[in-house]
């Protein structure tokens, strides 16, 4: 394991900044996801780390060592690419054994680096010696693919060959595990799965591990620390329960899934509450805020909806519409018209067929304690 620390990284192409003076911390052990959209710099500061881009000022640091200006056969990392990168003309073995035997070739005599080459010609004439092939099928094994050891990349699905690329980048036995949006070209079902394994792997070998993807879900369900960058700058940075429940502004909120942004003001406190001013509604907060000018975030599952007719508990209750509903099985999700905003609402475990027709009078409703504050930027 190794704590990784960015200090003042910058990365500048031209007059863009992709990385702007980010300065981080990565504690050993940790899961850390860089999340954002294309073109935040996660990804640029990630290749910095890994020695791929130099950067254009600022420091690296991997445990103790000063790894700035290394070249990244020399920096303890191992890493996993978006597009799995395996070499199709190698067996899933060799692909795996390709790092020990590049830093066989490296660190070996002429008679070591006549063996790794021959290796590549003819495994048949050139084996692995015992040493590697023992740690191969060790990787192997841990994601469940020691069995496919002879077998080709193209010859196995999407999700096995990212399992391959796993392997291929832990069997080297890094401090440092690189991800670049490793899941991303997976349908759904395998990112779920695969995201289970690695993470799984990551606490089961404690070994330090940099995420980066655009994935809020994923960030969310697998990192212990998540840093939301944006522009080339880290705009939050917390625990998933910190930046989900407490976004610090409108643009975190949006980013991590909040569906309704609401602008306002604050108009007064009373009884314990915040008195919001939003467009025609007046709506209750128990959150506290120095702003006047702000905006109210609801996430779409903390909204009830019920007939018009039907009685309603919640600190806010308003008269709406429904516009559209669609049925996706755990939920339904509502776009309802309340006044001169329109509410995206998640209603859990729909009865199919039962969806409330666009046009039919609701009533929709939800607590203060859900209503969260940030400033209007």
């Amino acid at each position: 394991m190794a704590q990784v620390r960015l200090q003042g990284l910058q990365k500048v192409y031209g007059s863009f900044r992709a990385v702007d003076n980010l300065t981080l911390t990565v504690e050993d052990g940790e899961f850390f996801a860089l999340l954002g959209s294309s073109g935040s710099g996660k990804t640029t500061a990630l290749r910095c780390t890994a020695g791929l881009e130099q950067p254009t000022a600022g420091q690296i640091f991997i445990g103790d060592q000063n790894v700035t200006h290394l070249p990244p056969y020399e920096r303890p990392c191992g890493m996993m690419f978006q597009s799995y990168a395996l070499f199709p003309h190698l067996s899933v073995f060799d692909n795996v054994a390709y790092g020990l035997r590049a830093q066989r070739y490296r660190d070996g005599g002429l008679l070591d680096k006549a063996a790794v080459l021959g290796g590549f010609i003819n495994r048949r004439l050139f084996p692995a010696d015992e040493s590697v092939r023992k740690r191969v099928l060790e990787a192997l094994r841990l994601v469940e693919l020691e069995n496919q050891a002879d077998k080709s990349p193209t010859q196995l699905s999407g999700g096995m060959q990212q399992r391959v690329a796993l392997a291929r980048a832990l069997v080297t036995e890094p401090k440092v595990l690189l991800l670049d949006e490793p899941l991303s070209n997976l349908d759904r079902k395998l990112r779920v799965s695969m995201r289970a394994t690695i993470r799984k792997l990551q606490q089961s070998l404690r070994i330090t591990a940099i995420y980066v993807t655009h994935d809020q879900e994923e960030a969310l369900s697998m990192a212990d620390r998540i840093a939301i960058m944006d522009r080339g700058k880290v705009v939050q940075l917390g625990t998933p329960a910190e930046i989900y429940d407490r976004p610090a502004s409108a643009f975190v909120a949006d980013f991590i899934g909040a569906e309704n942004i609401l602008p306002g003001r604050v108009v007064s406190a009373e009884n314990g509450y915040t008195l919001l001013e939003v467009g025609s509604l007046r709506i209750r907060a128990t959150a506290k805020i120095g702003a006047t000018r702000i905006r109210a975030v609801i996430r779409p599952q903390a909204i009830r909806l019920a007939r018009a007719d039907a009685p309603m508990q919640a600190s806010n209750v308003f008269d709406g519409t429904v516009r559209y509903g669609a049925y996706l099985g755990a939920t339904a999700r509502y776009e309802v018209n309340v006044g001169d905003h329109l509410f995206i609402v998640d209603v859990p475990d729909p009865r199919p067929g039962a969806l409330m027709a666009p046009g039919e009078r609701i009533k929709l409703g939800f607590d203060a304690d859900s209503v969260i504050l940030v400033e209007d930027a």
